[in-house]
């Protein structure tokens, strides 16, 4: 199966968008884990536990050899999981919120990055995306109270975000930020979590853009994690700025 969404505006028609990465052309696979025959011995229940509310559902099976069937709907919602089957195991899953809601909180609501006031005696510091959800450096230096214009460029397909975060905070708002996918502001908030342990961070960087915050290093000196907090990157997609004299 595989599915996707549009973007709803004001404008006429819209590309195929990827559910998981939204703005992101493209489609999602979504796996069937298991088919079951139902004990009326006609309806077939797909197992798909990745399953989210998206515009479009497209499914294609085989009932035989020569007969495919095609089924294309809209997810608005999901029910209760369903329980009446061989082998149900309970799984732990966040709904994510209904792509609409997302689009008219982008359409109608803006909020300006913080860090945007230019410095022009600031250190630049390139900072690249690479493939499989990491950044090209792990790790930056700085001096305590350096002033820092950091630039996010990312060639990745997918969009990417940097936020440096207190030590010892890095799986608090990682995890925080996986949680954000049900929240249809989430997009509008750069999918950085409202937490003190968040220090700074850039917007949302879509593929092949670039973003730069000018920013003032920690004055204590330590080892401050940074991540990209778009859900389900930061495990891996992180690294530390080195504050040292």
């Amino acid at each position: 199966a595989q599915c996707w969404n549009y973007r709803y505006g004001s404008g006429y028609g819209s590309p195929e968008l990827s559910p998981s990465h939204p703005g992101t052309p493209g489609h999602d696979v979504v796996e069937v884990t298991a088919t079951h025959l139902l004990a009326d011995g006609r309806s077939v229940f797909f197992e798909m536990p990745d399953l989210q509310p998206v515009n479009q559902l497209h499914l294609s099976w085989n009932i035989a050899p020569e007969d495919r069937q095609e089924l294309v709907i809209t997810v608005h919602a999901l029910d209760a999981p369903r329980t009446d089957y061989p082998g149900y195991q309970p799984r732990p899953k966040t709904i994510a919120a209904h792509p609409i809601l997302a689009d008219i909180v982008l359409a109608t609501r803006s909020i300006p990055n913080p860090w945007l006031k230019r410095n022009h005696k600031a250190r630049k510091i390139m900072l690249e995306t690479a493939g499989n959800l990491t950044f090209a450096t792990r790790t930056l230096t700085a001096k305590p109270g350096e002033a820092i214009a950091l630039t996010l460029r990312n060639p990745d397909v997918v969009p990417h975000n940097w936020a440096l975060v207190k030590p010892g905070t890095l799986a608090t708002v990682g995890e925080a930020a996986n949680r954000l996918i049900a929240d249809p502001e989430a997009a509008l908030h750069q999918y950085v979590p409202d937490l003190d342990a968040v220090i700074c961070y850039t917007d949302i960087v879509s593929p092949g853009g670039e973003f730069t915050i000018w920013i003032k290093a920690p004055d204590e000196p330590g080892r401050y994690p940074y991540l990209c907090t778009f859900p389900g990157h930061w495990m891996v997609m992180n690294g530390e700025l080195v504050v040292a004299p």
